[in-house]
């Protein structure tokens, strides 16, 4: 290998490598769950990414992290539909539930660009202060 080449693989490793280090959008978060809030309480991510989201429950009792559908926001528990098949179809975009002490780690698409609520919809958490918000950047 000449002198050029091996100067020419270098600078492109290190352009690859540092493009990873601007702070944007991320392909893995971690969201912590606990009586009663997030941790963090926001995230960014690009459009259409495959997302891994690690979840860990360090309360004493079940948690979810739930992303509402586009559009979809609440101010309390009472703007929830009340049965499971409605919240799951009208109002979920993706969601996961996490036991005590335990964690998670799980995979979604990223949907389109905006700002989404995050919320606990167990009884109770979300209007106990269990809320965030995700971001969906463009990721181009």
């Amino acid at each position: 290998m000449t002198l050029r080449r091996l100067i020419a693989l270098t600078v492109l490793a290190l352009i690859v490598v540092l493009s990873g280090c601007g702070g944007g959008a991320a392909t893995e978060i971690d969201a912590n769950l606990k009586e009663f809030a997030f941790d963090p309480t926001s995230w960014e991510v690009a459009a259409g990414e495959t997302i891994t989201i690690n979840l860990q429950n360090d309360g004493s009792v079940e948690h979810e992290w739930v992303l509402l559908q586009p559009g979809v926001t609440i101010d309390s528990e009472a703007d929830l539909p009340e049965t499971e098949e409605e919240l799951l179809s009208d109002f979920v975009y993706w969601e996961d539930e996490v036991e005590p002490g335990d964690s998670k780690s799980l995979t979604f698409v990223a949907p389109e660009l905006g700002e989404y609520q995050i919320i606990c919809a167990i009884p109770g958490h979300f209007d106990a202060g269990m809320e965030g918000t995700l971001t969906v950047v463009d990721g181009g």
